[in-house]
């Protein structure tokens, strides 16, 4: 864009749309970070507790229940064995995969050099 050529109009008009974009892109930001930013709370919660339920959860981190729940499920695709006992509370066995993978790769050098 040739800003020199602009009338003042188009350029006030620009910077209000090159502000907008910037907001827009602040939130989506934001809204990716508190995501990561939740599942690594719930993790703590979890680790913190042993057991909570999702109440326990929602009203700690002030959060709707059915956020909890998707958090639930982010971890478990992440790897984390989350359960649920049998008075309803979500419980984590921690094995991170990671770990898990480490030992494989260890078990198939092991293997391989024999």
């Amino acid at each position: 864009m040739d800003y020199e050529k602009m009338t003042k109009k188009e350029l006030v008009k620009e910077l209000e749309d090159q502000s907008q974009i910037i907001l827009d892109l602040q939130v989506k930001l934001e809204n990716s970070k508190s995501s990561d930013g939740r599942k690594s709370q719930v993790l703590g919660l979890l680790r913190e507790n042993g057991s909570l339920s999702i109440l326990d959860i929602s009203n700690e981190l002030k959060i709707s229940t059915k956020n909890v729940s998707s958090q639930l499920t982010y971890l478990r695709s992440d790897g984390y064995q989350i359960f649920t006992n049998p008075k309803g509370r979500k419980v984590l066995v921690e094995e991170k995969p990671e770990e898990t993978e480490e030992i494989e790769e260890t078990e198939e050098t092991e293997e391989t050099e024999e």
